[in-house]
């Protein structure tokens, strides 16, 4: 069973070990996929490519710190990935397709995943597998056109295995999102009006995150669904929190020091 404080403080050190940037946007999501993880994806721990696996796409794969945390958790990611992490580790600070890890997709530049996302969910329901696809989006990765020309495609056909979750931590990599384009309001607005399930809650709340879960892997759906979690970007380190400088900054460079994960 995995650990959410556990899961942050591993994430944490991670960063702090290899001097890595895009820790903030790690933590924003940490409680989004530790959740996902713990209690409703399906997947195989002893064959990372079984068949019948959900699928998670990481679309915003600059933040992966704590998906690589998680997957070490479940054995996927081997120790010295993570221990070698910057130093010659094969895994990177955006994530890079690798089956054997359960990495489904390389999604280093923004506004790919979705679409990827998208043609599988398709894919599957072609061929009437139950498999469920899920895809995790950054807020400003939604200023990207080609998001939204998939969610198109996702309505004209219907996907109800298709889960959209947005990380709406309010902040790109130098600025708020508003600063750019649209509110997260504003974005909420016109994600609601599309004909699917639809919710919006505290990304942090593990009991609305998993009553959301349960909504969409355990009750018929009649088109796609669409999870418009509220985060705060760099989640656990006061400083970090909310922080536009801290979009690629390693919290070692403000002179934070980790403290023992019992302390």
């Amino acid at each position: 069973m995995l650990d959410i404080e556990n899961i942050r403080y591993k994430t944490i050190k991670l960063s702090c070990e290899s001097k890595a940037g895009h820790l903030a946007p790690s933590l924003s999501c940490l409680e989004i996929l530790t959740i996902l993880f713990n209690d409703y994806l399906n997947y195989n721990q002893n064959d990372a490519k079984d068949e019948t696996r959900d699928r998670l796409i990481f679309s915003k794969g600059h933040g992966a710190y704590s998906y690589y945390v998680i997957l070490n958790e479940l054995g996927f990611l081997p120790n010295n990935e993570l221990e070698n992490f910057y130093k010659g580790s094969s895994i990177k600070g955006c994530l890079t397709q690798n089956l054997d890890y359960m990495i489904e997709a390389s999604t280093g530049s923004l506004g790919h995943g979705l679409p990827i996302a998208v043609g599988m969910a398709q894919a599957f329901k072609m061929q009437n597998m139950e498999n469920k696809v899920i895809c995790i989006v950054g807020d400003g990765e939604m200023q990207e056109g080609s998001n939204f020309e998939a969610l198109n495609i996702a309505s004209k056909y219907k996907l109800d295995n298709l889960l959209v979750i947005i990380d709406a931590n309010n902040l790109q990599a130098m600025s708020q999102v508003s600063d750019v384009g649209l509110s997260n309001p504003q974005l909420s607005s016109i994600l609601n009006a599309y004909p699917c399930s639809f919710s919006e809650i505290d990304g942090h709340n593990v009991d609305k995150l998993k009553e959301s879960y349960n909504n969409f892997f355990n009750n018929k759906n009649y088109d796609f669904s669409i999870l418009f979690c509220n985060t705060i970007k760099g989640k656990g380190i006061s400083f970090m929190e909310n922080s536009i400088k801290h979009h690629y900054r390693c919290p070692t460079e403000d002179g934070f020091v980790l403290k023992e994960n019992n302390e």
